[in-house]
């Protein structure tokens, strides 16, 4: 409402952004779905009922798993192909909106590799197309050290290259990293980077679609997060349809409440507080596999794997009982 976008915005806003907020819920409505299913079917004597025809636990929860799963696949689609293109159209609208409304806390920097070299941009504004402060770092491909710098005051696409102010110095490091050597460069700088690339590094969060990340990790495109963030994006993905199955087993207790005792008994609460204390242990897990501490395949499995665990000895204690 600040940049005066009107209903439109909203609205515009708020169509982009909804394929992301219904994949972050997912896991948890799922599991909401389940809890209150179950629980219905417990209190009608529906559960009984296939008791008694021979119908087990295990075997219930075979019969009800395809759902589930095909919610993770549906889900895991969204967010490799639907998620990456509407928060990357948002991010573009979103910075052109704040270069026109001048907007300049919106205008975000980014650090981020280019190969062997390391750059830095102040502001990214325009859609991507017009940078300001941008910095050059090359280093020696042996030694890592640094060779040279190349800075421009501001940079802006155009169909030739990046045209650049006139004021572009490059300075070159001797040998002995002591002392360098300034020379102007030329206006026309044929910067490898296009403007899509630099603005969807722009956006908070890995976003990116399977081809990219895999472009990102092998050094292809430009990259401004660790591998490990790529990594947890891409795995994090292929694992929800398991996520999925999971949140599913975790409500199978709900099966044994007596029918008589109804609404009275504490178990769907407890429930719904392993659920979301699985989901909060997992986002830890994650936090960890996205900075490099675990390892990515374990810091994404390992939440699921002990809700598992920990769901299949609930549900064997209560069937002792």
């Amino acid at each position: 409402m600040a940049r005066h976008l009107g209903v439109y915005g909203l609205v515009k806003y708020s169509l982009l952004h909804l394929p992301t907020l219904a994949a972050e819920i997912m896991p948890l409505s799922v599991m909401v779905g389940s809890l209150f299913t179950l629980l219905q079917m417990t209190l009608s004597s529906e559960i009984a009922a296939m008791r008694a025809s021979g119908l087990s636990t295990f075997n219930m929860f075979k019969y009800l798993l395809p759902a589930p799963i095909c919610i993770g696949i549906l889900t895991m689609i969204a967010q490799f192909w639907v998620i990456p293109p509407c928060e990357q159209a948002l991010n573009i609208w979103w910075n052109e909106t704040a270069t026109l409304s001048n907007d300049q806390d919106a205008l975000r920097g980014i650090w981020f590799r280019n190969g062997r070299d390391i750059a830095h941009i102040e502001q990214v504004s325009a859609g991507g197309y017009h940078l300001k402060g941008v910095t050059i770092y090359k280093r020696q491909p042996d030694t890592g050290l640094l060779q040279k710098t190349k800075h421009f005051s501001t940079l802006t696409a155009s169909p030739s290259g990046w045209i650049s102010s006139n004021d572009s110095l490059e300075t070159t490091i001797d040998q002995n990293q002591d002392k360098g050597e300034t020379s102007p460069l030329p206006q026309t700088f044929p910067l490898t980077v296009t403007p899509r690339q630099i603005i969807n590094m722009t956006v908070e969060g890995t976003f990116y679609t399977p081809s990219q990340i895999w472009d990102a990790l092998s050094g292809h495109i430009p990259s401004s997060l660790p591998a490990s963030n790529y990594l947890m994006a891409l795995l994090s993905g292929f694992f929800l349809p398991l996520q999925m199955a999971v949140m599913l087993l975790i409500t199978l207790p709900i099966t044994y409440i007596p029918p008589r005792a109804g609404l009275r008994n504490p178990l769907p609460v407890y429930v719904m507080a392993s659920g979301l204390g699985i989901v909060i242990l997992q986002g830890m897990i994650s936090a960890l596999g996205s900075a490099g501490s675990v390892p990515a395949l374990l810091a994404v499995s390992s939440g699921h794997i002990i809700a598992a665990l920990l769901s299949l000895a609930w549900v064997l204690r209560m069937e002792e009982k």
